[in-house]
């Protein structure tokens, strides 16, 4: 894992490597600017032709990264322009270093020009940069953007320069990735130490590019800190999750997943969760069906099997509960939702389950979740042991409030609910985001927008279903079942395109997301 940052918790990195280590800030500036540079000449320029040089300056810290940067560029041959717009009566202390310092070279040199203006520059069409470097604001925003810096933000954007910012886009706020007037579109975003929040959520990715971590030599017992709560899922970490198989297992001792879900209309749902049940490797699945549905399983389903509670209805109801017990009894996870239907009985059904069952493994989806929302209190339903997978509408009914305030305080909200609940959520999105009962939260970083499209939460909750079922935690299941997904939509993507895949590529594609995962491509 990796961890990620809000603009509190790196301030206090800095002044913990200061106060503990006694690495002075200016030696920190020092490593982020050379871990620039090194990146520019060792990775970009063996794809791009880069000679000239664009660098826009703050005052602050962020704009001292920009002078060290400049200073290490010219040594290096290239043609460097740097722009300051800041206030020098603002100077932080080691951003006017630097200031002081590359002004002599100036004096020195011919390949380095300072200017000193609040007002953009002229710029011919066949003469801008190569490069634009935005160094102006970085972390710690939380207001839009004035003047100078909305129309240096709204003027580099129209430069056809690649764009690098340091550390943070300017216009991007660090802490909930929103941006409130106008934010520089990076194509590549050089974040110091560790990653912020901001770049990974709401309008983060759209603004923040490939995003790329520069080690400044911040010490590894404050980078790995508990007491940091958010972190970014490696391919590593899930490899370290998935269960492990003794020689002599048989089918049921590798896990049983009895699926509650479907209704008229919606068995395409519970299709599809079952089978990627079994694509994550659990031993069996059971879909409880009703004998009115009984037909379209069973020409639709090869290796899942299917019990019928005998009604004739077209939806599973209270009334079938008392044919299901043994059937519950038997499952060491329940799937609960997909294409189940929101009928008033079949509401009543999911609270007994619930009720009856509290300790049971439970993962918990779509119309499961849309019940649980219509329920008028949740506080007498135990969740131990339980997955909650909603996308921000779901969420915003289970909770009542609107997703414009839950996108305000994403973080916020799905810590507040995991923990009220003693549950995991899975918050699904771009990205989407896994809490644990703890406060801990993981963002996931696989997945496209190509796989916005129906039944893509089906194939999820089939997935994380499959692995809990295997005995791995709650927490693991759910981080491991959304890297997955991801990673065969990401696969599913290269074999196809964004516009026309469809939940069944996702699902076809889970093995050779395991098979990546585990080494054997």
């Amino acid at each position: 894992m990796i961890k990620v940052v809000t603009s509190s918790e790196i301030k206090q990195l800095d002044q913990l490597a200061s106060s503990k280590f006694k690495i002075p800030s200016i030696v920190l500036m020092e490593n982020a600017a050379i871990g620039v540079v090194d990146f520019i000449t060792e990775y970009l320029c063996k794809t791009e032709q880069i000679e000239t040089v664009l660098i826009l300056c703050g005052h602050g810290n962020n704009g001292g990264d920009g002078f060290a940067i400049a200073r290490h560029l010219v040594n290096r041959g290239f043609e460097v322009t740097v722009h300051f717009i800041g206030d020098k009566k603002k100077f932080s202390e080691d951003a006017k270093t630097n200031f002081v310092i590359l002004n002599k070279f100036e004096k020195e040199i011919s390949n380095l020009k300072i200017i000193s203006s609040q007002k953009p520059y002229s710029v011919k069409a066949s003469n801008q940069p190569d490069l634009v470097i935005d160094a102006m604001l970085g972390t710690g925003l939380n207001s839009a953007l004035r003047q100078p810096y909305d129309s240096f933000v709204n003027w580099a954007n129209k430069l056809k320069s690649i764009k690098i910012a340091v550390d943070l886009p300017t216009g991007l706020t660090s802490d909930d990735g929103h941006v409130l007037n106008y934010c520089i579109k990076a194509d590549y975003t050089l974040t110091m130490g560790l990653p912020k929040i901001g770049t990974l959520i709401n309008d983060g990715p759209k603004f923040t590019g490939q995003l790329e971590i520069i080690d400044i030599s911040y010490p590894n017992s404050l980078i790995n800190a508990e007491s940091i709560k958010t972190s970014l899922v490696e391919i590593s970490d899930i490899r370290s999750f998935l269960p492990k198989r003794d020689y002599d297992v048989h089918k049921y001792s590798v896990g049983k997943v009895l699926a509650i879900a479907g209704s008229k209309g919606l068995t395409g749902a519970a299709v599809m969760s079952s089978e990627s049940a079994l694509l994550s490797g659990c031993g069996g699945v059971l879909l409880l069906t009703t004998e009115r549905l009984q037909n379209i399983y069973s020409k639709k389903l090869k290796e899942v099997m299917t019990f019928s509670v005998g009604s004739k209805k077209e939806y599973l109801s209270f009334f079938d509960y008392d044919k299901m017990r043994s059937k519950i009894d038997w499952a060491d996870v329940l799937m609960i939702g997909p294409g189940l239907g929101q009928n008033n009985e079949t509401a009543e059904l999911l609270y007994k389950i619930l009720i009856d069952y509290p300790k049971k493994k439970k993962v918990i989806d779509a119309d499961g979740l849309n019940l649980l929302s219509n329920f008028k209190s949740l506080n007498r339903i135990d969740f131990t042991k339980t997955v909650l997978t909603p996308h921000l509408g779901e969420f915003s009914r289970l909770i009542g409030k609107e997703i414009t305030e839950i996108k305000q305080n994403l973080i916020t909200e799905g810590k507040k609910f995991s923990i009220k609940h003693n549950c995991i959520l899975v918050l699904k999105g771009a990205p989407t985001i896994i809490f644990d009962e703890r406060g801990n939260c993981f963002i996931n970083p696989t997945g496209n927008p190509g796989m916005a499209t129906v039944g893509m939460g089906d194939v999820l909750t089939g997935i994380i279903s499959g692995l809990y079922a295997q005995g791995i935690s709650p927490r693991e299941a759910a981080i491991s079942g959304v890297f997955i997904h991801g990673l065969a939509g990401d696969i599913s993507r290269l074999k196809k395109n964004e516009f026309s895949l469809i939940s069944r590529d996702v699902q076809s594609n889970i093995p050779k997301a395991f098979n990546l995962i585990l080494g054997h491509l």
